[in-house]
């Protein structure tokens, strides 16, 4: 037994000395993770996107669409989609949101005058904001370092270029990096490969759910918006679209947008976007979300929004959009391995 526990000492002390060590040495190893995470990135991002792409292929195989013919259709459907929503989505939101920009300062006075807010300190901000704008295109042009800036978007230009071929090589090859998978889990650890297989279910249909749930909502509010006459129809349509990634907090911060337009608009836009944020809101939660997502994915709200504020504390907006699948997949686990668990917090509890 003192044996024992001389080698729990000793392991403990390996182990914060490395730690130590690693400390020391952190300028020389994150600069090298940096690199290598840089490298590597567009790899990452493209497996994701042919993972999130994985199930419409598998459905049009299952339709006995020969694979190569499946693909280029969801090629054709996604060049598709970029292309019409660059001609004819982005220049609208464009305008949109410059003249949302540019009459903040006039939605600030309007709501001064109705409400008699004092909106000095909003007023400031907004024009300290605009100087800075103003004063950082300045400074690009007069300083050559626009130069820069267009190399960045070469370079962004031909990430995006490499993560689009990438993805098309992974997806055509998806079944097959699936299979070898399965056949390795299989051979080497039956208990695991069930725990992936069902990590890998939950989380495509959490991905297929909030996929369809963004297009719902991009075209339901934008509609919505339409309909009523509010002049930021499209802009709110996107973010209405965007911000499902949040759940709980993602469809308030719309709505307040749309209300504070509203409300300097006139009485009776601010009635009408009054009642779309009362009660659209109720029937994506109540009717269309569980229609879509089904029984699958059933998080404690409590545990989403706790997950969504750590993810965002720690990570910033990265960390809130990877909030809910990183829950999914620790559930998983620990509903995979919840008797292994139980039996060792009984054993630790019994030596105590």
């Amino acid at each position: 037994m003192k044996k024992n526990i001389n080698y729990k000492y000793l392991n403990i002390l390996l182990v914060l000395g490395i730690a130590y060590l690693l400390f020391l040495m952190r300028d020389i190893w994150i600069g090298a993770v940096s690199k290598i995470i840089a490298i590597l990135l567009p790899f990452i991002i493209a497996f994701g996107v042919s993972y999130v792409l994985y199930p419409f292929l598998k459905f049009l195989i299952e339709k006995k669409v020969p694979k190569t013919l499946s693909v280029f259709i969801i090629i054709i459907v996604i060049l598709l989609i970029v292309g019409l929503t660059a001609y004819y989505v982005v220049p609208l939101f464009v305008n949109q949101l410059i003249n949302l920009l540019s009459s903040l300062g006039k939605i600030s006075t309007d709501m001064a005058t109705k409400y008699g807010v004092d909106t000095k300190i909003i007023n400031d901000t907004i024009n300290e904001y605009i100087s800075k704008i103003i004063k950082s295109i300045g400074d690009i042009l007069s300083s050559g370092s626009f130069i820069a800036i267009l190399s960045k978007s070469v370079d962004y230009a031909s990430k995006f270029i490499i993560i689009f071929i990438v993805s098309i090589y992974f997806l055509v090859d998806m079944p097959n990096i699936r299979h070898k998978v399965k056949k390795y889990l299989m051979k080497t650890n039956k208990k695991r490969y069930h725990l992936i297989s069902n990590i890998d279910k939950e989380i495509t249909s959490y991905l297929k759910g909030l996929g369809i749930f963004m297009v719902i909502q991009f075209f339901e509010y934008t509609f919505l918006f339409l309909i009523i006459g509010h002049p930021n129809f499209l802009l709110l349509g996107v973010l209405a679209c965007i911000t499902t990634v949040i759940p709980y907090f993602g469809g308030i911060i719309t709505n307040v947008i749309a209300l504070l337009i509203s409300s300097v608009v006139s009485s009776k836009l601010f009635i009408l976007t009054l009642i779309i944020t009362l009660v659209f809101p109720n029937i994506d939660g109540y009717i269309i979300s569980p229609k879509i997502y089904g029984k699958t994915n059933q998080i404690p709200p409590l545990l989403t929004i706790f997950s969504v504020f750590a993810g965002g504390a720690l990570f910033g907006f990265a960390g809130i959009v990877i909030a809910v699948p990183l829950t999914i997949i620790i559930m998983s686990v620990i509903k995979s391995y919840k008797n292994e668990i139980t039996v060792k917090i009984k054993k630790v509890k019994d030596k105590m």
